[in-house]
């Protein structure tokens, strides 16, 4: 056989790279820089972890080497494995890193606990999934569960964006871009359910908003992510339950149509929007709905309800801005050293390409999208003042981010065959503001649990107390290398953003 000469050889090569579609790598490059924040914290970091590691160990009552009743305290107690029930060492001071947790080699359940879901606080689906990967390896398996987590996210965002009309595949990608930075980086890649009612109501209300829009199997496909987007949801938290019913009404305004074919598809979204209801009833949290939240305030019924209301009103902002990065991550969600850029620039980002999305506003989406801003902005009024509690105090930017989330995908819609694509001006600044927040985001987090705050130099390594055992790399290269990732992710979406300005019908 006669070889093939030097130059039909390039031509060759060039052609087959010229028919890969760089943005493929995107999900591969999401899957390794979220892989750096499953390893940016110790296990038990999140808020609450001592909660909701507990019960998922005890979320099978055949797995005795787990978890076991307690035959003294009785019913509502468990008696779990060391490290899983209190509140980890290093919360209490920003100083402290995580060396001072302590693991018992081949542990045994000997520790009582009565501060579980075994007495139905949360949907239970979220725990029982993760049990599946737990051991009496804690730290291996709140790893494992945090890459199933990764790979939950990475695996159904991929899907939707295969699957939905290419307008919707911007307000999906872009959606999640503008708000992953930092706590929905940060919420994904923990052991904490709201992993997962994230993931849900960020995905499910466009896949049913895909399924009214498609015919044929892809609309059956559609049908299949918005039944899975919102299991995922309900069965983790029962304020996501809430949010997912949110998202199938939005999705249901938009697409309503005066004809038969738009009512038989509503019946997928009735059915589901009865499932959520279900999950939410079922939780012993469906109460807050009725009392608010008021755990840890020492004197409720000393404070003035009309002056807790007020302050209320004028600071709800302080919790869609700890979205972003104004308030810290972990537990104390103190402000973090740093974190005034990463807020600075995530904000910059997401008001500057969301508010694209204004200049086609249309009467439907307008409808909603002052719905969703109420709702953010009267849902913590209601839930804190009727708990006598103040901005700050029980209610979390990690409980209202799903719905930013799904707001900032909602402006981003337009009604043209078209998706919107902003201008070079637009994509570039972003691609640099939210790789170098990340950047920030990353590192600080990295530095608050191997050293606590009390290093300031720029290597990790510096003065370093904790580390994973076994770990491949030192948090140095991690931090690099998930900085690295992100801003490639970033880049390669940002640039095929751009590309499809020549198609679209909506240059901003």
């Amino acid at each position: 056989m006669t070889e093939a000469p030097p130059v039909a050889r390039a031509r060759g090569v060039r052609s087959v790279l010229g028919r890969v579609r760089y943005v493929y790598l995107a999900p591969v490059l999401a899957f390794l820089a979220l892989s750096a924040w499953a390893f940016a914290s110790p296990v038990g970091a999140s808020p609450d972890d001592d909660y909701h590691l507990a019960s998922i160990w005890c979320a099978n009552e055949a797995r005795t080497d787990l978890c076991q009743p307690d035959p003294i305290n009785g019913e509502g107690w468990r008696v779990v494995l060391p490290g899983l029930m209190t509140a980890p060492c290093y919360v209490t001071d920003g100083a402290y890193s995580a060396a001072c947790q302590e693991w018992t080699e081949n542990p045994t359940p000997t520790v009582a606990a009565d501060h579980g879901n075994w007495i139905g606080a949360y949907p239970p689906v979220y725990y029982a999934v993760m049990n599946v990967f737990a051991t009496t390896d804690i730290q291996t398996s709140a790893l494992v569960m945090r890459f199933v987590n990764i790979l939950l996210f990475v695996g159904y965002t991929t899907a939707l964006a295969l699957l939905l009309p290419l307008k919707l595949r911007v307000p999906l990608i872009a959606g999640w871009t503008i708000a992953m930075v930092p706590l929905s980086a940060y919420l994904i890649a923990s052991n904490n359910p709201g992993a997962w009612g994230l993931i849900g109501v960020g995905g499910s209300w466009l896949a049913a908003l895909g399924w009214f829009r498609t015919t044929g199997r892809r609309s059956w496909f559609l049908g299949g992510l918005t039944v899975l987007g919102v299991l995922i949801a309900a069965g983790s938290r029962t304020d996501a339950a809430i949010y997912a019913i949110l998202g199938l009404g939005i999705a249901s305004f938009l697409s309503f149509r005066w004809s038969k074919a738009f009512a038989l598809k509503m019946i997928l979204p009735v059915v589901m929007v009865i499932v959520a209801a279900l999950f939410f009833r079922s939780s012993g949290y469906a109460a807050v709905a009725e009392g608010g939240l008021n755990g840890g305030i020492p004197d409720p019924e000393g404070r003035n309800i009309g002056a807790v209301l007020g302050f209320n009103l004028v600071s709800i902002p302080r919790l869609w801005t700890g979205v972003f990065g104004s308030w810290g991550l972990g537990w104390r969600l103190e402000d973090w050293p740093g974190f005034s850029m990463v807020e600075f620039a995530t904000l910059a980002v997401f008001i500057g390409l969301a508010s694209l999305g204004i200049r086609h506003m249309d009467p439907r989406r307008a409808v909603m999208s002052v719905a969703l801003v109420g709702t953010l902005y009267l849902l913590p009024v209601y839930i804190l003042t009727r708990g006598v509690s103040v901005v700050g105090e029980n209610v979390q930017p990690r409980y209202i981010l799903p719905l930013v989330v799904v707001l900032g995908s909602l402006l981003l819609l337009t009604r043209a065959e078209r998706a919107l694509v902003p201008s070079t001006w637009h994509i570039v600044p972003a691609i640099i503001l939210l790789s170098g927040a990340n950047a920030v985001a990353l590192y600080t987090n990295i530095r608050r649990y191997v050293t606590g705050f009390t290093i300031e130099r720029l290597s990790l390594e510096d003065g370093l107390e904790w580390w994973w055992s076994g770990a491949p790399v030192g948090p140095t290269v991690l931090w690099i290398f998930g900085s690295v990732a992100f801003a490639g992710a970033v880049t390669v979406l940002g640039v095929a953003w751009l590309r499809q300005r020549r198609r679209s019908e909506v240059p901003a």
